[in-house]
């Protein structure tokens, strides 16, 4: 729909231009001359002839072709309230009217001069008239506060072409009229991007007979236009029982051209974990002159990026945007580009399916300008848009060892053996070990359950394995058996370690007395030979 202004919108605008640049005015007309036919005083009839007949050719400022379907034609406002926004003392204006199936239009046919961007001025008002073409018009329709609506719509006409204006298709007489289309050699034309409807507003203080006139801006991207092409405006009364009124048409252009529009993006991170989003943002430079019509923007995110949960965070391009969670394309049509430019933002994610493309290389995300991205006929900067969004290389999990020290215990007071669940690095977060704890046994007690907790920055936790003092006799020896399960947050060192509970309350047997040593039979007469002569010995001492 084509965004017209009103003056207080278009002062800024005005402003810089004259700081600027340099404004060249193209065409103007207001109607008042030349003027080659009468028109009685507003209450009466209007212009005998027509719009095409009275202004075909020159204007106050340059030449342009007229054409109309219907009776379009000039009128005379003869009293004070309906004063023509001029002030003159030959107040006349153009007027147009619907009266059931009978909706009448005007074109008006111009050379841009090569200009690559035009911008428009229209004053424009609206009546209720009490009879219209005989019909009696109730006195609340559409009202004396109302805004009814006027086509606007913009054509290009190849250099050395003839048109002619043709109704657009009929309504019923309740539904908005159809807009008049160009035809050029019987083919009906595309209407350029920025074109639309107009809302005509009148304020309540005003009686039904006068015109609240306001100003109108709109502006149109000619860049596209080859020598001796025209531009060819077309207004339509789409509302029933409405008379609609225009006055001093200006067609301006400024020498510096208008800005092309282009597309840029970012993801709000250059890299997402496994699972989860980050926001994709996709920037719309305008053209800083005037909003333009027919913004489509198609983005086919790369495998294996998706939308995500969040969806369409805002658009402030209009249209229609259709981005569903889980689809890997975004796609707007028929949006609106502002002067200023606009933006979408959505939510996008690196899905936890994708785990295999989690190798720390980004994925590269690219809007082509002139295929993906366009203005309407708009020519465009001609850049593409391309952001890049990775998925770091999941951390390769810690290693996971178990010891139990000492190994080997007795069923005797304060036999414990301490068992540590080593990390070989420590954690940023705390880190659950899956146990297989030893089996229930009256022969000891353990402090090993199902899991274990190594906090972060530590690399390691323990429990403990006791044995149970007993005095009883012949009841063995046992295990207690200590595993780590498998998990995907860890790999397993030393998986299993075990520790002994022996019996120390067995009863020695008495053991048997040593024999004396014998001597053999010659062992024992060679004593017998030693000991006499010891004792000879001794006597034979003592008698000496």
């Amino acid at each position: 729909m084509s965004k017209i202004y009103s003056a207080l919108a278009l002062l800024p605008l005005l402003l810089s231009a004259a700081a600027h640049a340099q404004t060249t005015t193209l065409y103007a007309q207001n109607f008042n001359s030349p003027a080659t036919t009468s028109c009685g005083a507003w209450g009466g009839s209007g212009s005998d002839s027509s719009l095409s007949s009275d202004y075909n050719g020159s204007g106050q400022v340059g030449s342009a072709t007229f054409t109309q379907v219907g009776t379009a034609d000039r009128v005379c406002w003869g009293s004070a309230l309906n004063t023509d926004p001029e002030g003159t003392a030959t107040p006349y204006s153009g007027g147009f009217a619907r009266n059931g199936t009978v909706v009448e239009s005007w074109a008006i046919a111009f050379d841009p001069q090569g200009k690559p961007f035009i911008n428009g001025l229209l004053d424009l008002a609206h009546v209720t008239p009490g009879n219209l073409n005989g019909t009696t018009v109730p006195t609340n329709y559409p009202g004396t506060a109302s805004s009814v609506q006027m086509g606007l719509r913009f054509f290009r006409i190849p250099s050395g072409s003839t048109f002619n204006l043709a109704a657009g298709a009929a309504t019923p007489i309740a539904s908005p009229a159809n807009p008049a289309n160009l035809v050029i050699s019987g083919i009906t034309q595309t209407p350029l991007p920025e074109s639309g409807l107009v809302d005509v507003t009148k304020d309540a203080s005003y009686s039904r007979y006068a015109a609240d006139w306001s100003k109108h801006q709109f502006s149109v991207d000619t860049s596209s236009f080859a020598p001796g092409d025209r531009l060819a405006i077309v207004g339509t009364v789409i509302e029933n029982l409405t008379y609609t009124v225009f006055d001093n048409l200006v067609i301006t252009s400024d020498d510096v051209p208008a800005n092309p529009p282009s597309i840029s993006k970012s993801f709000g991170a250059p890299q997402v974990n496994l699972g989860q989003s980050t926001t994709l943002t996709i920037n719309v430079t305008g053209n800083g002159i005037s909003p333009v019509n027919g913004l489509t923007v198609t983005d086919n995110l790369p495998a294996p990026v998706v939308m995500g949960a969040g969806g369409v965070i805002s658009n402030t391009c209009g249209g229609t945007l259709v981005a569903g969670v889980g689809s890997n394309q975004i796609q707007l049509t028929n949006g609106v580009l502002p002067a200023a430019g606009c933006q979408l933002q959505l939510e996008v994610q690196w899905p936890s399916a994708a785990a295999a493309q989690c190798s720390g290389s980004p994925v590269t995300n690219t809007i082509v300008d002139g295929t993906d991205f366009t203005v309407g006929s708009t020519t465009t900067a001609g850049i593409n848009a391309q952001a890049t969004l990775a998925c770091p290389a999941p951390p390769t999990p810690p290693q996971v060892s178990v010891s139990c020290i000492p190994n080997v215990l007795v069923d005797a007071p304060g036999q414990v053996s301490s068992c540590v669940i080593t990390l070989n690095a420590s954690q940023l977060a705390d880190l659950t070990v899956n146990l297989q704890p030893p089996a229930t046994n009256p022969r000891y007690t353990s402090t090993c359950q199902n899991t274990i907790v190594i906090p972060a920055g530590s690399t390691n936790a323990s429990c403990t394995i006791e044995a149970v003092s007993n005095s009883v006799t012949g009841d063995g020896d046992v295990t207690a058996t200590l595993s780590i399960l498998d998990s995907a947050t860890y790999t397993i060192g030393s998986r299993t370690d075990n520790v002994e509970i022996r019996n120390d309350d067995e009863v020695s047997p008495p053991s048997s007395p040593s024999p004396v040593p014998t001597l053999g039979g010659l062992s024992l007469l060679l004593l017998s030979g030693v000991v006499a002569g010891s004792i000879g010995f001794k006597r034979r001492r003592k008698s000496n």
